[in-house]
């Protein structure tokens, strides 16, 4: 009998979320980072619970199990959602939560929740590091894995068009049968990373910044990911009217609570 080849065997039986290093981020930290979906008594919070109902409903109807989140442009905050859509969806009893960082140019959320570490994702598209759970922390108290990823320098294309990408998805894909994957991917046009990345996905998330991205970027960058299929937008730093003053986080919503 031949031997199995060691690239095409995932690893992702080693990973128990519960097992995972634990990092516990400092609330300054989350603060200046605005990371606040993780305390349900904070107003700013809720629509990000809004957003993990409308999110998880995705989920169930569509048997989706990785999802993208990007943006058509640098600078939209896609960062600061996937962390708060992740904490939030952390705190649901029921679920576990994974969040890749592979957004290899310019990874920002170990940054966000003041997380350092040794190794990361781009170590393992290098052969580096073998095995997920050497590079992935749990946050305390959450049923919640980050894996971080270094900025680096050179071409992420190559790394993504390699065994240990097709590795790296294998596992996830494995992992995601007990736990919701969202990897936080570079912006569309920055590199044609987004466009590798998400044939491998169930579906994606797409971040516009309000006044700032334009109806042709959102239609172009949707048409660049096809057919992954687009489980939904998010309109981020929306400001609303002064008649707006129900919007979701609004000072007069919170009243109904009180």
């Amino acid at each position: 009998m031949a031997e199995a080849d060691p690239l095409s065997t995932p690893r992702s039986s080693t990973f128990d979320i519960g097992s995972l290093r634990e990092f516990r981020p400092e609330a300054e930290v989350l603060e200046r980072s605005k990371i606040v979906a993780f305390d349900s008594r904070d107003l700013r919070s809720r629509p990000f619970n809004l957003m993990r109902t409308k999110f998880t409903k995705q989920l169930n109807a569509h048997n989706l199990e990785m999802v993208g989140i990007t943006s058509p442009a640098p600078m939209a905050g896609k960062s600061c959602l996937s962390m708060n859509l992740a904490a939030a969806l952390a705190r649901l009893d029921d679920k576990q939560v994974v969040l890749v960082d592979l957004d290899l140019r310019r990874g920002s959320i170990a940054e966000e929740i003041g997380l350092e570490f040794q190794t990361g994702i781009n170590d393992y598209l290098t052969g580096a590091v073998d095995d997920l759970s050497q590079i992935a922390v749990r946050i305390a108290d959450y049923p919640l894995a980050i894996l971080p990823t270094k900025a680096i320098s050179e071409d992420s294309s190559s790394m993504l068009a390699g065994k240990q990408y097709v590795r790296l998805m294998e596992n996830l894909r494995a992992i995601a049968r007990h736990a919701i994957v969202l990897i936080d991917l570079p912006p569309v046009f920055a590199n044609d990373d987004a466009m590798l990345t998400a044939g491998a996905l169930d579906a994606y998330m797409m971040i516009v910044d309000a006044g700032k991205t334009t109806q042709r970027q959102l239609k172009d960058s949707m048409e660049m990911l096809r057919p992954t299929p687009c489980v939904g937008t998010v309109l981020n730093r929306y400001k609303g009217s002064s008649i707006d003053s129900y919007g979701y986080g609004s000072k007069a919503y919170s009243r109904y609570y009180d």
